[in-house]
């Protein structure tokens, strides 16, 4: 239909575009030419202008302009209201059929995206927490799917069984893009979010390399560590010479230290968790003690490492840590890293009885010392 001149050039006019946008929302969210006025702010002018085709009587009425009395006018000047917004700016649009679309569309490709994560390996409570949280893509924009393929690749490449590997190593060999795992890049706060689902991706930078360290994965090969007291390394490793360097002293080796398996003639070794009880020892008994390993805590990726290369040599483990729930969680991961692992003076107990009675190892401390003097080999 040939819209009139004159109607066009009123539809133009600042007071009537912005009632008329009013009436296209109207229309378009199906609620019709019926129901309350348009709700549109207009100055006197404009006003005015709207009144050439409602009428002098509306324009002093100080009424809202109604939809449908603008859809009577809209006919009495020759034309349709619907096809005069159409003049105006394109169709319009079926938005609530649009919304239902857009809804399938994303349940769709959560579902897919959900798919896509389960088979590589993701448990699936934390995959759909992490596709359904407000940090993640817009679902139905493709992109969604698209990170959670990024986040497979990553996933599937995540090292087991105490093995660790580079960061940038582990980027390169998901995705081919080296950096694109880095501090604060979405695809790396995602792996994140999803290895720890009721935690935030850490913002400060030793929790952030601790995190990855809990997967296995070495932000920087010197600042994964591990602290021993008279260890006797074997092999080739340059932490084989250092652990002999200083006898009697505590000693960091790097994960860079480690990079050749080592082994050692001790048929045991005991592991704390607080480096306290290195120092201790180390001021109690100097080179006269058992070899010790402290986690500092979670054990890094250094520490793992060490563990497991000497478990695998067949070196016998007395694990303790504080007994608190943090503890608690430490001695479970190295029994399961270490099976046959022997606990030291340590009972496995819940979280919850843990966090009742916590117990750490500043208190049995001389006990601990003194199962180290008898212990020397």
């Amino acid at each position: 239909m040939t819209m009139p001149s004159e109607l066009m050039a009123w539809a133009r006019q600042p007071g009537p575009r912005k009632v008329l946008a009013a009436a296209r929302r109207r229309l378009e969210n199906g609620h019709g030419a019926d129901g309350s006025a348009l709700r549109v702010s207009l100055s006197s002018a404009e006003r005015e202008q709207i009144g050439e085709l409602l009428g002098l009587r509306w324009t002093n009425s100080g009424r809202a302009p109604g939809i449908k009395a603008l859809a009577g006018a809209v006919t009495d000047a020759g034309a349709d209201l619907s096809e005069l917004l159409a003049a105006i700016e394109g169709p319009l649009r079926d938005r609530p059929s649009e919304r239902t679309d857009a809804r399938h569309q994303a349940d769709a490709e959560r579902a897919d995206a959900q798919a896509v994560l389960v088979a590589a390996g993701v448990p699936a409570q934390p995959a759909e927490s992490w596709l359904s949280s407000r940090s993640s893509p817009r679902a139905g924009t493709g992109l969604l799917l698209d990170r959670a393929h990024e986040v497979a690749a990553v996933w599937r490449r995540l090292p087991t069984d105490g093995d660790s590997m580079l960061l940038a190593v582990l980027a390169t060999e998901a995705l081919d893009q080296p950096h694109c795992l880095d501090r604060g890049a979405a695809l790396a706060s995602a792996v994140l979010r999803i290895a720890s689902p009721t935690q935030e991706p850490p913002a400060d930078a030793d929790d952030w390399r601790q995190a990855w360290e809990d997967l296995g994965i070495v932000c920087d090969p010197v600042s994964s560590r591990a602290l021993v007291l008279n260890l006797p390394l074997t092999g080739t490793s340059a932490a084989a010479r250092l652990a002999h360097a200083a006898p009697g002293e505590p000693v960091w080796l790097t994960w860079r230290s480690l990079n050749e398996p080592v082994g050692s003639t001790a048929p045991q070794v005991y592991v704390c968790e607080n480096p306290s009880v290195v120092i201790e020892v180390a001021n109690q008994l100097g080179q006269h003690s058992a070899p010790l390993i402290c986690t500092n805590g979670r054990p890094s990726c250094a520490t793992r490492r060490l563990l497991t290369d000497l478990h695998r040599d067949g070196v016998r483990h007395v694990l303790r840590a504080d007994d608190d729930p943090a503890g608690q969680d430490i001695v479970a991961g190295l029994r399961n890293l270490l099976p046959g692992a022997d606990l030291w003076r340590y009972t496995l107990r819940t979280r919850a009885a843990a966090a009742a009675a916590p117990q750490y190892e500043e208190h049995v401390i001389q006990d601990l010392v003194d199962d180290l003097r008898l212990a020397t080999y």
